[in-house]
């Protein structure tokens, strides 16, 4: 009922009866699970000679704390702390694809900013300089000395330069 963390407790307590039952003295005792080991330490065997006590056999069997360590309570503990991390996978995962997403559209938004500006800011800016220059030109045309040439050749050099509106 309490989960994974009273599973874990639960075997924390049985493996601390079952040393002080039948462990040996209390000042013997070394926490040395979580502290680095060298390669020699791994290979090193740790018992030179294991003798087979018939009558502690026995004890495998009857004692509840002793069956519950050497079962491992069935791999219940580690069953729930792999349920915890799978779970804690799936979030991390759909976290991630989440910011993946996100990161994607904010990156297409940029593009399209910058796509939207460049239109306007360049292409619009060039076109109305472009008609402004086409207004200078046929200023300049209007201005130019035409008396002494014929009115076809005025007339040539209007519609090269000015055009029509239809021409805009």
């Amino acid at each position: 009922a309490g989960g994974v963390y009273a599973l874990a407790l639960q075997f924390q307590e049985s493996v601390e009866t079952v040393l002080e039952t039948y462990g040996g003295p209390h000042e013997n005792w070394k926490d040395t699970f979580g502290e680095p080991r060298s390669e020699e330490d791994l290979v090193t065997v740790m018992f030179k000679t294991v003798i087979f006590d018939p009558a502690k056999a026995k004890l495998l069997d009857t004692d509840k704390p002793v069956r519950f360590v050497l079962g491992g309570f069935d791999g219940a503990l580690f069953r729930g702390y792999t349920l915890v991390l799978d779970v804690l996978k799936k979030e991390m995962v759909a976290i991630l694809d989440k910011v993946h997403f996100e990161l994607r559209l904010m990156f297409g938004i940029y593009v399209a900013l910058l796509l939207f500006g460049f239109y306007f800011v360049l292409f619009r800016r060039t076109i109305s300089g472009s008609y402004s220059h086409t207004e200078r030109a046929r200023d300049f045309v209007q201005m130019l000395p035409t008396h002494a040439l014929t009115r076809g050749e005025v007339q040539l050099l209007k519609d090269h330069f000015c055009g029509t509106k239809d021409d805009l």
